[in-house]
């Protein structure tokens, strides 16, 4: 197999690290630039560990921009893993100049997604979704399907009465995932999922998108074929697996033989409570409506950082979604347009409580 080079924006995050520890199990994969927030010393580790030829954060560099990176890179491959709003201009700037774009940063399609796939579609960039929902509907999707089923673990909420109560640590305490602490905390209110709806809509290009509670996290998606066939993707939750695939499609080099078990608690099914996750369906609703998409992911990323810092109450964080959210209209006609509502949509909410 041909050497494929790699550059991994988001590296020393959560999904950066996975990445890095697939590509150390597969052969001809080649990290060649990294991009990184604050963690020097983590980062530093990776450029030695990996010979990692150019890299870029606000705080080191040897290259004056991500795009400068990629471009000098031409990797085969950007997997794309920045979290939150600063992810969505670093994926549109890597695209005209890699073959593959293996993305992981959800806000680009709930953003800014007529750009994305305008610019994949214009620079022949394969999209390959990194979401282990995401890429279990892709693995098993067809012409045929007429329904996507996405499931979610309802956070550590999911089985708490009093969610008011709830502190910080005791909504980061996930019941079948480890993760960071923000995607941790968009998991309990489920605007994650909302985010997961949007992007299912934006890849398949299919409205008919059902969510159910499944507490193991076994199962990570299914298709409903015209026929009436049901094709289910089932297996332990570990990102490793999506990473992998997204980086060898249509191959499996990735080995891993750790199979769950085809038992009854590993195919229970419950459905979503609108009075415990209201941001969740408030996200469903505004499914075609890209300004207040652009607002629900600015408004959470302020309310979720409030709540973080013991600002407020976990109940609020949806409160403060959902106001934003309805104060912004409109169309998005431009790039730029994206940005200057991301903007009106901070200063929104954070003027509430």
């Amino acid at each position: 197999m041909e050497e494929k080079t790699v550059v991994i924006l988001g590296a020393t995050g959560s999904i950066g690290m996975q990445t890095l520890e697939v590509i150390k199990k597969l052969d001809n994969f080649r990290v060649k630039g990294i991009a990184f927030g604050k963690n020097t010393t983590l980062a530093e580790k990776i450029i030695k560990d990996f010979k990692v030829e150019y890299f870029y954060s606000p705080v080191k560099y040897n290259v004056s921009s991500i795009k400068d990176m990629v471009e000098k890179i031409k990797p085969d491959i950007v997997v794309a893993a920045i979290p939150g709003f600063d992810g969505v201009l670093a994926t549109i700037d890597s695209i005209p100049y890699t073959k593959r774009l293996a993305l992981a940063t959800k806000e680009a399609l709930v953003c800014a997604s007529p750009f994305v796939k305008k610019a994949c579609k214009e620079n022949n960039v394969e999209l390959i979704p990194v979401d282990s929902e995401h890429s279990a509907i892709f693995q098993i999707f067809d012409e045929s399907v007429v329904k996507i089923l996405i499931t979610a673990s309802g956070g550590a909420i999911r089985d708490k009465e009093n969610i008011d109560d709830l502190s910080v640590e005791d909504i980061l305490n996930h019941p079948v995932w480890s993760m960071g602490k923000k995607i941790t905390v968009d998991s309990s209110t489920m605007v994650n999922k909302a985010f997961e709806v949007i992007e299912a809509f934006e890849l398949f290009e299919l409205e008919n998108i059902e969510v159910k509670i499944h507490p193991t996290g076994t199962v990570h998606g299914a298709v409903f074929l015209k026929d009436g066939t049901v094709k289910i993707h089932f297996g332990f939750p570990d990102m490793k697996i999506p990473i992998s695939y997204s980086l060898s499609y249509p191959n499996r080099l990735y080995e891993n033989k750790n199979w769950p078990n085809f038992e009854s608690k590993n195919f229970i099914f419950e459905d979503v409570n609108p009075s415990k996750y209201p941001a969740f369906f408030y996200g469903r609703s505004i499914i075609k409506e890209l300004a207040k998409r652009i607002a629900f992911n600015a408004a959470d990323e302020i309310a979720v950082e409030k709540f973080l810092n013991g600002q407020i109450k976990f109940s609020k964080i949806a409160d403060i979604v959902i106001n934003t959210c309805e104060k912004i209209n409109g169309n998005i006609n431009d790039f730029k347009e994206i940005f200057e509502i991301d903007k009106i949509a901070r200063q929104i909410a954070k003027e509430q409580y």
